[in-house]
């Protein structure tokens, strides 16, 4: 009989520790769901702002490639007006024209940085 309720103590403890370990593994698996989720969350944002990157620096390419080639044609211009003048005051004022033609080259690629810069990192 004592070996009876020895024995269903035993149970009834065994019972309550086990009961015990499952709830501790309950709560840390909702834990563990909750930061599962939130890490998620983080990377699908990170994700986004990586594509909305990505595109941004895309559409920044084209218009430093169009820029280039806009660049390339006025010098051209200027290469062909240099050609054709006849006299130092003609040269003078084509070389004027040329470091304008760099001076508003190196003012648009710093502004399409500073641009780039303002809209993607906020």
């Amino acid at each position: 009989m004592v070996a009876k309720v020895i024995g269903a103590l035993l149970v009834v403890v065994s019972a309550y520790f086990y009961g015990y370990h499952q709830g501790q593994n309950t709560e840390e698996l909702k834990h563990a769901r909750t930061q599962i989720s939130a890490l998620t969350a983080a990377l699908e944002e990170h994700k986004a702002k990586q594509a909305n990157d990505a595109q941004a620096l895309s559409d920044l390419r084209i218009a430093e490639s169009r820029a280039r080639d806009e660049y390339e044609w006025m010098r051209g211009q200027l290469a062909d007006i240099e050609r054709a003048s006849k006299t130092n005051t003609d040269r003078e004022r084509n070389r004027c024209l040329q470091l304008a033609v760099e001076g508003r080259e190196l003012l648009d690629r710093a502004q399409a940085a500073i641009k780039f810069c303002a809209e993607n990192h906020k």
